[in-house]
């Protein structure tokens, strides 16, 4: 009986070493939780946009949840440790221990802000980190809903290289991946053009409607918050929050505006101002160039030495002029639905917040002096959904 045993046990430990050694065919371990960190950063704020990477790493030690923290960076000709688009990955236990950082795939030069290679770097985090959840964040230059040109970039800065909002939207719906939440670290994101065409890729966008200081978000803060899996709703608040405690007592230079936006709240707002649109019709008449100057001075978030200015103005200022002042309940009542939580700071002023007003959500009103702009507009699904295809616009 006792040779048996000691036989059964050796084809045992055989078998377990043989199992061990063959990693190929192991299947690849689904962790709670992948955050994508999408870093374009061949463009003027590279050195920026690099050191946010160090502040990931003070960050993912205080992270509470065990999960993967994946980045993928891409700094073009721009010297850093990376010479070619690289995507790497830190895994966390969620009790203080970080693993080293693991290069998971290398690209030759390519355009990151194309459908297809966002799209290509997607499924290859789904195939090497695959997560019961994800979560993803944007790093670059934006303009928010404004169509790519010369100054406007609408999403990043490949090199020159940029990607319209649809475009983008619909690379993440290729994906067949569903976001918890969407950070876009980049300016003039939160406007009700680029919420509505994000609406159905990811539960929460955390955006800002003015300009992002190229600092970014302090990451060293919010990193536990990102990696966290309970309460998705309240970790995005807490980052937003976080996000203006930094700038208001810690930056050299107080300036930040944000909103944390429920996208399913979004049809029910666009079918709100489709009936404000069409009851108020007559009133867009006094929406001249002097009127919305004034808007622009007072409730703007481009700003003329950009070249941004009459791109996007706080949406709840447009529904006042609108209105006559005489904004409708239900629109107050769902706007505080889908900008759960908006804060500013702005000792160091860029643009005008008025405090009484300020929705965190900027809108496009047409202006006869940018045709261009005009005739990109209704290529967004706002542009139907909002009832301008029922103006004249």
């Amino acid at each position: 009986m006792k040779k048996v045993k000691i036989l059964s046990l050796f084809v045992c430990l055989v078998a377990f070493l043989s199992a061990c050694n063959n990693d190929e065919d192991a299947p690849v371990p689904v962790t709670v939780k992948t955050v994508l960190m999408y870093l374009v950063a061949d463009n003027s704020i590279s050195g920026d946009i690099y050191s946010n990477i160090a502040s990931v790493e003070e960050g993912l030690a205080k992270a509470a949840s065990p999960g993967t923290f994946v980045i993928y960076w891409d700094s073009g000709s721009r010297k850093s440790e990376f010479p070619d688009p690289t995507l790497f990955k830190y895994e966390v236990d969620g009790k203080g221990k970080v693993g080293k950082r693991e290069i998971i795939k290398t690209y030759s030069s390519q355009n990151s802000v194309s459908n297809e290679v966002l799209n290509k770097v997607l499924m290859d985090v789904e195939a090497y980190c695959p997560a019961e959840k994800y979560s993803l964040i944007f790093g670059s230059h934006a303009t928010g809903w404004l169509p790519v040109g010369h100054e406007s970039r609408s999403f990043g800065d490949d090199g020159g290289a940029k990607i319209n909002i649809p475009d983008l939207s619909e690379a993440l719906k290729r994906s067949g991946i569903h976001f918890d939440y969407i950070l876009f670290d980049a300016c003039l994101m939160s406007q009700v053009e680029v919420a509505y065409e994000l609406r159905d890729v990811a539960d929460y966008l955390i955006l800002s409607p003015a300009e992002v200081m190229s600092a970014g978000f302090p990451y060293f803060k919010i990193t536990k918050y990102l990696l966290s899996v309970d309460n998705t709703e309240q970790n995005v608040i807490n980052v937003a929050k976080d996000y203006i405690d930094y700038y208001k007592n810690e930056y050299s230079y107080p300036w930040a505006t944000i909103a944390v936006i429920k996208t399913d709240e979004m049809p029910a707002l666009a079918s709100i101002t489709h009936s404000i649109m069409g009851q108020y019709q007559d009133n867009l008449v006094k929406f001249n160039n002097s009127k919305i100057d004034d808007l622009q001075t007072n409730y703007g978030y481009g700003r003329f030495s950009l070249d941004l200015d009459h791109s996007t103005y706080d949406f709840r200022a447009f529904i006042r002029e609108l209105t006559d002042d005489n904004i409708p309940s239900d629109f107050e009542e769902q706007l505080e639905r889908v900008v759960i939580y908006k804060d500013y700071v702005d000792d160091y002023k860029l643009v005008n917040i008025d405090p009484e007003i300020y929705s965190g959500i900027g809108c496009y009103i047409p202006d006869t002096r940018y045709s261009r702009w005009n005739a990109y507009f209704k290529n967004l699904q706002w542009y139907s959904a909002a009832g301008w295809n029922e103006t004249g616009w």
